[in-house]
């Protein structure tokens, strides 16, 4: 039995990654001269009903949301090409605007969202399609929302991850000035779901070898064991939450990994994480071997339509078990099964959602899941 589990809504309380977003958002509310606005816990759920889970998304989308208010009430003349620089400027000339309905945002942006396409990417679209006829164009829209992955040129990305991981880590890993100097949100707000007693009895039964666990996950990672080295831009934020829920004998394969292969072969991490099967077929190689970079080379090749290699090859006639808190996650476990199971693995697949009972994450996993539980633990005894 192979297991995968996602971290933030399942093994995680993700405290830090939600009010590291909402800091986010007010930091440039602040910067933009519009004083303190940000998103709710609701908002944040109808983001991850919509699909859109990953902040650097979200962020940028909420902000972006901020700056055609902004520009609507109030152009300014000749704004600086610099992205911060003009955001001086806008402070310099504070204007009240209404707080944006970022949940009818999030529906927005959902439905324009085509399949494997980036949420940030649908947001510049229909943004400046609100701003068509608008006498003055939004010039910083596309630095804000073109490349949000890219921690070079994310304004958001850059001040979420310095809430997230910290100041000494975010210049340790990422070899930036801080913005902001302030603790680690994700070592002083997340909080376990897992219970001891669960993990305790994962850990018996990974000895016993009846079952093959694996975080599989969107958050940043280290790169893969056997690269070796503290590598610029690889963060231990998946580590960091599976050691805090006790899972250090867990193999991870999360955004670090699948970005350290698609820089090898020309691609861009975001091409191969989730929702992109790659991620789920390399974490199963991963489970039943250990062998990260031979597991995301096996899973690569099959995604293009190659043939069936060891480790992949190991997984022949498991039952693969997911728990997820996304439906769209869970589509991408349910398309990286049928491209196993059309190379004869005989894989059989039972897709678990997270939720809480009653909200909006709950409806749209029940359409997707074969099981939905209000918590891990929950799922986890079915099946132990």
């Amino acid at each position: 039995m192979i297991i995968l589990f996602d971290i933030d809504g399942v093994l995680i309380h993700n405290h830090a990654y939600r009010a590291a977003l909402r800091q986010t958002v007010t930091y440039f509310s602040r910067r933009l001269g519009l004083g303190e606005i940000t998103l709710t816990e609701a908002d944040n759920d109808v983001f991850e009903s919509q699909s859109i889970t990953v902040e650097w998304d979200s962020g940028a989308i909420c902000v972006g949301a901020l700056l055609v208010e902004r520009w609507k009430a109030k152009p300014l003349e000749a704004l600086h090409q610099d992205f911060w620089a003009a955001l001086d400027q806008l402070a310099a000339a504070p204007i009240p605007i209404d707080r944006p309905d970022f949940s009818a945002l999030a529906h927005r942006v959902g439905q324009a969202t085509s399949p494997g396409a980036l949420p940030s990417h649908a947001a510049l679209m229909l943004f400046r399609r609100d701003l068509d006829g608008h006498p003055q164009e939004m010039p910083l829209l596309e630095p804000l929302l073109g490349d949000c992955y890219n921690i070079d040129h994310a304004p958001t990305t850059q001040i979420f991850q310095n809430y997230a991981i910290g100041h000494r880590r975010y210049t340790e890993h990422y070899g930036l000035p801080p913005h902001v100097e302030c603790e680690a949100l994700l070592e002083v707000l997340d909080r376990p779901h897992l219970n001891a007693e669960m993990r305790d009895r994962l850990l018996r039964a990974h000895e016993a070898s009846e079952v093959f666990p694996v975080i599989y996950t969107a958050r940043p990672s280290l790169a893969p064991l056997e690269a070796g080295g503290n590598l610029r831009g690889y963060t231990p934020e998946a580590e960091i939450a599976r050691n805090m829920v006790g899972l250090d004998f867990v193999p991870v394969i999360a955004y670090g990994k699948v970005d350290w292969l698609a820089r090898k072969v020309g691609l861009r991490g975001r091409d191969l994480v989730k929702p992109s099967p790659v991620q789920a077929m390399a974490a199963m190689a991963t489970a039943r071997t250990g062998l990260e970079v031979e597991s995301l080379k096996a899973a690569l090749a099959v995604a293009r339509g190659d043939h069936l290699r060891y480790p992949l090859t190991e997984c022949k006639g498991e039952t693969i078990h997911v728990f997820e808190d996304s439906a769209s996650s869970l589509r991408a476990v349910t398309r990286a099964v049928e491209l196993l199971n059309r190379q004869g693995l005989g894989l059989h697949l039972v897709r678990h959602g997270i939720a809480p009972a009653g909200s909006a994450k709950w409806e749209t996993l029940a359409q997707i899941a074969d099981a939905v539980h209000e918590n891990v633990n929950e799922g986890l005894t079915t099946i132990l």
